[in-house]
């Protein structure tokens, strides 16, 4: 069985893909390699908003050899800095600085051919690369590396050499693994289910910021799993992905605020909350903030606004609003029946 070591409401790798961009300025090395100067001189152009000029700087501390400088050019043609967008350009640097063994550009150069951008696809190669990146300790290659073993994706699927690259990363405080491997820890792939360790890095994940591990340590406080149950903790927690747009954080921050569970009891910060969910459309917010229009919790009693958030949320599949939506009908509101018929269209 192949694990999932994404977004709590994703399968898709493209989810983990995406990190690539953020990094790929981060951490280059900065020892005394022909060109030095004018890497570092493109750097400061780049922060000054000067992509041009940066592009042109690396462009001559590469053509001296500096790998630091040519996989910085592989991320100008990649991501269009500076310069017209140019995958196979990309490669070309990529794969300069990568055969001198720079870190950052194997990385790179891997994440080119599991895209198949510059390059034709190959999901081996890819894996290749990032093990090299992943052995010299750059921690999203080891992500990356632990997501192909996950899915079998270029190398045969092992659960448990998944678990290890994604420990490796985790140990360096990289919030993203340390996500993940709190999802093994939870799951029981590739090391015996163990919630209490699960908690353990959700947390640590959880305070430097990441959004989905805040959600699962509040949903890990709030019902007692691996720890004691605390609906404060709880609270706090999903208040602070919620800030952050989560919107299944809003809805449960709002079910707080709602039940006074961790927080005083607030029906206006309630339907606050359950109105950026909803707006989202997050169909438990929307659900939500139905009940809360009408029995007139927080907010004015409406019951045609009720039916009409029901009707958004059952049309994504939530069953709780079609079933409150064929009460209404079979009470005779006219406004319920008119949204199970136009449901009934749309199956």
């Amino acid at each position: 069985m192949k694990i999932q070591i994404l977004k709590r409401t994703s399968g898709s790798i493209a989810i983990l893909l995406t990190i690539l961009a953020i990094f790929m300025f981060a951490g280059c090395r900065t020892t005394e390699e022909p060109g030095t100067a004018e890497m570092n001189a493109g750097r400061a152009d780049y922060n000054a908003g000067d992509y041009e000029s940066a592009f042109r700087k690396f462009l001559l501390a590469a053509e001296q050899g500096n790998p630091g400088a040519q996989n910085l050019l592989g991320v100008c043609y990649s991501e269009g800095i500076g310069v017209e967008q140019d995958y196979a350009e990309a490669v070309k640097w990529f794969r300069a600085a990568a055969e001198r063994e720079f870190d950052l550009a194997q990385k790179n150069l891997g994440f080119c051919y599991e895209s198949g951008q510059g390059v034709e696809q190959d999901y081996a190669e890819a894996v290749k690369w990032y093990r090299l990146a992943a052995d010299q300790g750059v921690s999203t290659a080891q992500i990356l590396l632990a997501s192909a073993y996950g899915l079998g994706r270029g190398v045969e699927q092992d659960d448990e050499a998944a678990f290890k690259w994604m420990s490796k990363a985790a140990d360096q405080d990289d919030d993203l693994a340390q996500y993940h491997l709190a999802l093994f820890y939870r799951n029981g792939r590739g090391v015996e289910q163990n919630d209490k360790k699960a908690a353990k890095w959700f947390k640590k994940a959880a305070e430097q910021g990441n959004i989905d591990a805040q959600f699962w340590f509040a949903w890990y406080r709030y019902h007692g799993i691996g720890g004691r149950k605390d609906e404060r903790e709880a609270a706090k927690w999903w208040r602070k992905a919620a800030e952050q747009g989560d919107a299944e954080s809003q809805n449960w921050f709002g079910l707080c605020c709602l039940g006074g569970k961790g927080v005083e009891q607030d029906l206006e910060q309630a339907v606050e909350w359950f109105r950026k969910g909803a707006e989202q459309g997050f169909s438990a917010a929307q659900f939500s903030l139905g009940l809360c229009f009408y029995g007139g919790f927080g907010v004015e009693k409406d019951t045609s606004a009720a039916v009409d958030l029901w009707r958004k949320a059952a049309e994504q599949g939530l069953e709780d609003a079609e079933e409150h939506l064929k009460y209404f009908a079979e009470q005779g509101n006219a406004e319920a029946q008119k949204a199970l018929e136009e449901l009934e269209k749309n199956e």
